[in-house]
């Protein structure tokens, strides 16, 4: 172990051990000196001595010190033991008590050394270790500016990330009740950064009065620990605008697994609910182009037959025969009156559910596909199992059917068979939710695995020439607003091909909650 010494000590011991020895040596000498010089220390030759060697001892090592010792001993037996300085006490002889002098001289300096050393470690050690704290804690103080200056750093650059994507970053601590807003919140609700408290209650104010019962409902699921958060909802500005809003978010739990907080972000969707309603009205009126066709030979037929009519009832020679031909040419035009209305519901706007039947609905989409279906040799089956009126939105729920029967069309150029089943049923994810499904299957080409993985993406289509890509993605938007759901199934095994989609519609309030989604996307467009 390494010995620590003072400065003073470390230099004179830095000397060679020849140096130190005769600096022992001068130390003795300059000791029986002094003793020499003063009568009354003459008496006790050696009390001088002592002090000498554990002084040399400390200052100059053990070569000092034993060289002092030795040479105070020369010097005493020499010249300070004589008879006539009356040194001889006692009976003992003058060499043991030179011994002992030398043996007892050497001990204590060698005894009164390591203590002292020890000493000086101990307070080495613990002055090394005051400078070990100091710079531990000079270390962590650099740590925590190092990792404060970072956490600054990644706030800024998140601030920016969520400002340049139009979100904001939200903290709900559900164990004090604060929250904590980024500046981008205050914005999305026409407010300065900082303007009001981030609280619940501040932000419900803002909340459209029609979705604020939906908004508490999320937030008492997250508080209950049901599911984590993802809603969307309009606010108002200070200005009277409205807005739609996303939240969505994540809980945070603690190691017993009680809910701590909630983070999430939030981000203003008003241009893409906008860009969608808009991609749904341009599908809905190229569903009425497709149709347009078909409609104006549904049309012609009858027409030409209410030409035919009104000739004959001009040649006929009895009342009874007019009115015969007038009657069948009325029919006729009740024939053309139904087809119109039919096709002109396609771009009417019903902001209202309607309690309806579902085959009322086929059977009127039917009333538009009548002449291509006849014409591609196609025959069609309705099923109505127990079925039961439901509230929905009847235009939508046509552009849905119309939709799937089109495509069943296209699917089947050399002819075939569709049956459309209507049936009560329950949401398949919902058991507890009732309502009615209609399942459109047809004995079409088919599609592969990849083909129904997408498509109910918005541009996706296997007609390149004729297919916008948007018909699909329009069925899954317009029951989506209306909390219902379809799926479809597909083989194109040899002599066995054909797909099926199952439209689920829920019944009752949830359907009719899809009607104030609706007035409320027209208002905030």
């Amino acid at each position: 172990m390494k010995v620590l010494k003072f400065p003073a000590v470390t230099a004179l011991e830095g000397l060679p051990w020849m140096v130190r020895a005769l600096l022992g040596c001068c130390a003795a000498g300059i000791a029986a000196g002094l003793t020499y010089s003063l009568e009354p220390l003459r008496a006790f030759p050696l009390l001088l001595a002592f002090p000498a060697v554990i002084l040399s001892s400390w200052f100059l090592g053990m070569w000092g010190g034993v060289s002092c010792a030795l040479t105070e001993a020369s010097l005493v037996d020499s010249y300070l033991t004589r008879s006539q300085f009356r040194f001889s006490v006692g009976s003992a002889p003058q060499e043991l008590r030179l011994a002992v002098f030398l043996t007892i001289s050497i001990l204590l300096g060698y005894t009164i050394r390591r203590l002292a050393q020890q000493r000086a470690q101990i307070a080495m050690e613990g002055l090394r270790g005051r400078l070990s704290l100091a710079n531990a804690e000079r270390q962590l103080a650099e740590e925590r500016a190092r990792a404060s200056e970072a956490v600054q750093d990644r706030d800024e650059l998140l601030q920016i990330a969520l400002q340049s994507n139009g979100m904001g970053l939200w903290v709900w601590d559900l164990q004090d009740g604060t929250g904590y807003w980024s500046d981008e919140m205050y914005r999305m609700i026409g407010l300065e950064p900082g303007s009001i408290e981030p609280s619940g209650e501040s932000w419900l104010r803002y909340v459209h009065s029609e979705d604020v019962d939906g908004v508490q409902e999320a937030a008492r699921r997250i508080r209950e620990g049901v599911a984590d958060y993802h809603h969307q909802y309009r606010v108002v500005w200070p200005d009277g605008s409205v807005r739609w809003l996303e939240s969505q978010s994540k809980c945070q739990r603690d190691s017993a697994g009680r809910l701590t907080r909630v983070m999430g972000v939030l981000s203003d969707v008003t241009r893409r609910k906008q860009a969608d309603e808009a991609m749904l009205r341009a599908e809905k009126l190229a569903v009425v182009g497709r149709l347009a066709a078909s409609v104006a030979h549904e049309i012609n037929n009858p027409l030409a037959a209410v030409a035919n009519l009104l000739f004959l009832v001009t040649l006929a020679d009895t009342t009874e025969t007019a009115h015969a031909h007038a009657r069948q040419a009325m029919d006729e035009l009740m024939r053309v009156s139904l087809i119109t209305q039919q096709t002109l519901k396609f771009h009417r706007q019903n902001g209202s559910p309607k309690t309806t039947k579902l085959s009322e609905l086929i059977d009127a989409v039917l009333t538009l596909f009548r002449g291509k279906l006849v014409a591609a040799g196609i025959s069609v089956e309705v099923r109505a199992e127990s079925e039961a009126s439901i509230a929905c939105l009847p235009s939508e729920t046509q552009q849905i059917f119309a939709n799937l029967m089109s495509n069943a069309v296209e699917a089947m150029p050399q002819g075939g068979r569709l049956v459309i089943r209507l049936q009560s049923s329950c949401d398949w994810r919902n058991r507890e939710q009732a309502g009615m499904r209609a399942t459109f299957c047809d004995s079409g080409v088919g599609m592969d695995r990849v083909t129904m993985r997408r498509i109910f993406e918005p541009f996706f289509t296997t007609k390149t020439e004729t297919g916008t890509g948007l018909g699909m993605w329009v069925v899954a938007q317009l029951l989506e607003r209306q909390h219902g759901h379809v799926r479809v199934w597909s083989t194109q095994r040899e002599g066995r091909s054909g797909t099926a989609f199952s439209v689920f519609l829920p019944s009752g309030e949830i359907s009719a909650s899809a009607a104030k989604e609706e007035a409320a996307l027209q208002s905030a467009l």
